[in-house]
């Protein structure tokens, strides 16, 4: 095989990553629709945590992934995995949350799709041999455009909430707080976790972390101690689980390897494709509208992701 035949296969498998965690994710919004009907969004988040860390240490020990040398660094990464966790999970869980009760969520979503700027930069800055280039930043921007245009209908809506007259600058400033978070995240996966350990036992890692940092605070807002009955449905316990499975163990692991493969800034772009994703999928089993925004949007992302399609590492 040539070289750039092998660097050809090297950029078509980070695409298909790529796709299959834009697929995964943008699967959340029906999967959270059907879990809603019987539980909170802070057990469904707490759930979907802990269902996908205890999936990923179930296929290690069933020795899917060599474990031999990760043990002993695995605790000594731990303070890593908590911190990945912190910055993945609960602070942006916590903001977001906070921020939608003021902001409408056409504005929220534009905001969150500012993470792949923010890794952009993070990556250029302590990535060795990264840097921004006119391609590289061309995509950035028209993702983000892309994005914009999907959700441009809505922002008809108030972006202040009925209920809350004060002004938007924190929950906007919470938001991007946020898109940082994540962006920092995966920024700390590349460089403090990289090819240290294997992408099931790094995502156990982080999911693991995550759900030490964003348990306590689900049950202090759930109270679970105080439910006196509860009857959840069966397809809401479904929802939950297949949440926990793909939304939680097997994105996490896809993703951890894409980071490792083409970098956070590359990797972040997959929030461009949940928007979009989420939207089709909701037209195929939900009985949604096909819109114009929606055609132009999925051009205009596509257009950005084949933009990136030169900035690839190649295969060593």
């Amino acid at each position: 095989m040539t070289a750039s035949s092998r660097s050809r296969s090297f950029i078509f498998i980070n695409y298909l990553l790529l796709f299959g965690a834009g697929f995964i994710w943008g699967s959340q919004y029906i999967l959270t629709k059907f879990a809603l009907v019987s539980f909170s969004t802070t057990t469904i988040a707490g759930g979907r945590i802990g269902i996908g860390a205890l999936l990923l240490t179930f296929l290690l020990k069933t020795g899917i992934e060599p474990l031999e040398q990760s043990k002993t660094f695995f605790w000594k990464s731990l303070p890593d995995f908590l911190l990945i966790g912190l910055l993945e999970a609960t602070l942006p869980c916590v903001l977001i949350a906070w921020a939608q009760l003021r902001l409408a969520s056409s504005v929220t979503a534009v905001l969150i799709g500012t993470v792949p700027l923010f890794a952009t930069i993070l990556e250029a800055l302590f990535v060795p041999g990264s840097t921004i280039s006119l391609k590289k930043g061309s995509g950035i921007f028209l993702g983000f455009v892309g994005v914009t245009v999907l959700i441009a209908p809505n922002f008809h809506e108030a972006s202040l909430s009925p209920t809350h007259g004060s002004s938007v600058v924190l929950p906007v400033l919470a938001g991007l707080i946020s898109a940082l978070c994540f962006a920092l995240a995966m920024l700390l996966i590349k460089i403090r976790l990289d090819t240290r350990f294997g992408p099931i036992r790094s995502a156990q890692g982080i999911l693991t972390g995550a759900a030490i940092t964003i348990l306590p605070w689900a049950c202090w807002i759930s109270k679970p101690w105080k439910i006196t009955a509860f009857h959840p449905t069966c397809s809401a316990v479904i929802a939950l689980i297949a949440l926990g499975i793909f939304c939680g163990g097997l994105v996490y692991t896809l993703f951890i390897v894409l980071i490792n493969r083409a970098g956070p800034s590359f990797a972040s772009t997959c929030n461009y494709l949940v928007p979009p994703t989420g939207a089709f999928l909701g037209i195929a089993f939900c009985g949604e509208k096909l819109t114009s925004p929606l055609l132009y949007s999925l051009v205009l992302i596509l257009f950005s992701l084949w933009l990136f399609s030169g900035t690839k590492k190649s295969a060593h």
